[in-house]
């Protein structure tokens, strides 16, 4: 068989391997790519602990800030006071509207009295009773605009960013602090685009935090991104949901590292079906037939290995259905310029 290639891909491209042989000790650089099985399939990517409850807490008035003493990391607890801004023109406008709502109750109180002893009409006990709602209705409206003053932790947790200063003006809805709840906490990680079709087969999830190896959690995929984002992969989003995980016992953060296993069962694929990148496939520029480069750990050499490729995954992968076998080695860049038997180097990056 002449050393003549091509590569199969979108656009395909044809190679002339008439150079001399690379001498023996000069390998030539390779990637290699693990070969993985289609029925069952376990895919593993890097993943981050996010909180699942946060909140960025901000002021429904504007004005300027008198208190704001937490710091970043800082525990606090629900109904604590976060910051507070000054409350001066809120209080007199409460004592204002208190002291007509008092009023109001009281000649609200004397109409009920006269209209009981048929004093006034039911005309003049109608519009005193009015007077007394609008009274009443802005007095609680200033109440509570005066409890707003000061900025409360809605849950127990910790401040993770302070976005301002104390004694500056800040605007009505402005963020103060981000605050997070450290017991409601989700793993995110980014998925290939090409992997996201793994969801639509019958797949389980588990996490493996650093700090607790050996320890495999299951969990569930809350939600992610249909399309990449910005073009790094697909944002996934997954809730813990083992009965064995207890934060009390498993001290985990935000911002802990942990690995996410990908547990995919496919009937859709026969047995021998494995899982090859498209990069490794080469082809012969006379005939149709299709190979990879297997890559031999012990001799540190490739072997030239036919294959039969059956449909296209994603835009990057291929199956292939016969002469390759789950947990092999072939190469995946580099394979154009190869010949059968020829002794390579394998890069790491």
């Amino acid at each position: 068989m002449n050393n003549r290639w091509i590569l199969i891909g979108t656009t395909v491209f044809l190679f002339s391997c008439h150079q001399q042989p690379v001498p023996e000790s000069q390998p030539r650089p390779v990637k290699l790519t693990e070969v993985t099985a289609l029925d069952v399939l376990e895919k593993s990517f890097s993943g981050v602990v996010s909180p699942d409850q946060f909140s960025d807490l901000a002021f429904q008035m504007a004005g300027p800030l008198i208190s704001l003493n937490v710091t970043e990391g800082q525990q606090v607890r629900k109904g604590e006071v976060i910051a507070e801004i000054n409350p001066q023109d809120f209080q007199w406008d409460y004592e204002a509207k208190r002291a007509s709502f008092l009023t109001a109750e009281a000649q609200l109180q004397r109409a009920q009295n006269l209209l009981t002893k048929q004093a006034i009409s039911k005309q003049e006990y109608e519009t005193t009773e009015a007077a007394f709602i609008n009274a009443k209705a802005a007095f609680e409206y200033a109440e509570n605009q005066l409890a707003q003053t000061k900025l409360r932790a809605p849950f127990d947790g910790f401040i993770q960013k302070k976005y301002v200063e104390n004694y500056q003006k800040v605007q009505a809805g402005e963020g103060i602090v981000c605050l997070i709840n450290p017991k409601k906490l989700q793993v995110q990680f980014t998925m290939p685009e090409t992997n996201v079709i793994y969801f639509s087969y019958p797949y389980q999830i588990y996490i493996e935090f650093d700090t607790y190896k050996g320890k495999i959690f299951k969990a569930k995929v809350k939600e992610y991104v249909e399309a990449s984002p910005d073009g790094s992969g697909v944002p996934v989003f997954l809730q813990i949901e083992d009965p064995e995980f207890d934060l009390n016992r498993y001290k985990v953060a935000v911002g802990f590292s942990c690995r996410v296993i990908l547990h995919v069962e496919n009937t859709n694929f026969q047995k021998e079906a494995v899982l090859v990148p498209l990069s490794a496939i080469v082809a012969s520029e006379e005939n149709e037939e299709t190979f990879v480069f297997v890559y031999n750990q012990r001799t540190g050499k490739v072997e030239l290995r036919p294959v039969q490729i059956t449909e296209l995954i994603g835009k990057e992968q291929v199956v292939v259905t016969d002469n390759l076998k789950p947990g092999e080695q072939v190469v995946s860049a580099g394979a154009t310029r190869l010949t059968d038997r020829e002794q390579v180097k394998v890069l790491t990056d």
